[in-house]
């Protein structure tokens, strides 16, 4: 008798669990797969590459006019990073963060565009990539 009791409440438990939503679940999260992220991960990385050049040569110029395109190229660079890892972890706020990457890389394109230098132009074409990658997550 304990064994069929027994039974008959693993089986009601069993069914309830199968039954039930857990309370996290949302139906509305769009899952992407690690895949989908590889040419925004890789046009964020070849921003970081770019700013960081750019921004090393224009720190060698030591004129205070390139003081805005200095800390955009910084400020690109740390974005870019967070970005990068947040889509290699397929984490849930990596669009979140590619969103405030697009906004950041769209700024230091239109400094970067203001100069002539090469580095400055590469810098600014690389930036306007990974800002439409980034828009696009």
């Amino acid at each position: 008798m304990k064994k069929a009791i027994l039974l008959l409440a693993v089986i009601g438990f069993i069914t309830m669990a199968a039954t039930t939503k857990p309370a996290f679940s949302n139906k509305n999260a769009k899952t992407i797969a690690l895949s989908d992220y590889k040419a925004c991960i890789e046009a964020c990385k070849a921003c970081i590459t770019s700013c960081k050049n750019c921004e090393a040569a224009c720190t060698k110029e030591k004129d205070p006019k390139m003081d805005r395109c200095i800390q955009l190229c910084k400020e690109s660079i740390s974005t870019c990073t967070a970005a990068s890892q947040l889509m290699s972890l397929n984490s849930e706020n990596a669009k979140d963060m590619c969103a405030v990457c697009a906004k950041v890389c769209e700024k230091c394109a239109n400094e970067c565009e203001k100069f002539t230098s090469d580095h400055c132009k590469k810098c600014a074409a690389d930036c306007r990539k990974a800002t439409k990658m980034c828009m696009d997550m």
